[in-house]
């Protein structure tokens, strides 16, 4: 009788605690032993680079232009106007760019402006920016990047990641040592 009085009961806390206890060691191993681990078929986006969203548009010339199609390169994409001021004072900083990585990093202008029709962006990218691709913005994708103004450029890791993102005019110097901190 002495022995039982010993004995203690269990609390009900004591007892849900046990039960918890157990139902996370039994998680635990089913988490270790019965899942494969999923390979992604796409990059996964990180919290301090995101994911470029990827866009298809048409450029000046006719071609077809997918982000995605550009893995393996570095990418400059600049959103802009032809009636911009900062965009008109921005050009030669971009010229300097291209002239120095050359074919070497894909750079692409994106008019945000529905006044910019492939006509008037061909003749200014032919007349300021020659080698860049140039595409007139029919599906809004400077909403998917979240562009408020013009210019915006995006500098994109061979990857896919936004690297560096600069709103208003970016001198040459600036975005030649990040682009070549890419390639």
């Amino acid at each position: 009788m002495a022995r039982r009085k010993a004995r203690r009961k269990r609390s009900t806390a004591e007892t849900l605690g046990y039960i918890v206890l157990g139902a996370f060691v039994v998680a635990l191993v089913w988490l270790a032993f019965f899942t494969s681990p999923e390979s992604p078929t796409q990059p996964i986006q990180t919290a301090t680079h995101p994911l470029a969203p990827d866009f298809k548009l048409t450029d000046v010339d006719g071609n077809v232009f997918r982000l995605s199609d550009q893995r393996g390169k570095v990418v400059v994409i600049e959103f802009m106007q032809t009636t911009c001021s900062a965009c008109i004072r921005q050009e030669p900083n971009l010229r300097e760019l291209r002239s120095k990585f050359g074919s070497g990093v894909v750079t692409a202008m994106v008019s945000v402006n529905p006044s910019d029709t492939d006509s008037v962006l061909r003749k200014h990218r032919d007349e300021n920016l020659m080698g860049w691709i140039a595409m007139a913005d029919k599906d809004q994708v400077y909403k998917q990047y979240s562009v408020d103004s013009t210019p915006t450029i995006f500098i994109i890791d061979k990857n896919g990641y936004i690297l560096h993102k600069h709103v208003g005019v970016t001198e040459s110097t600036i975005l030649i040592s990040e682009v070549a901190g890419l390639t």
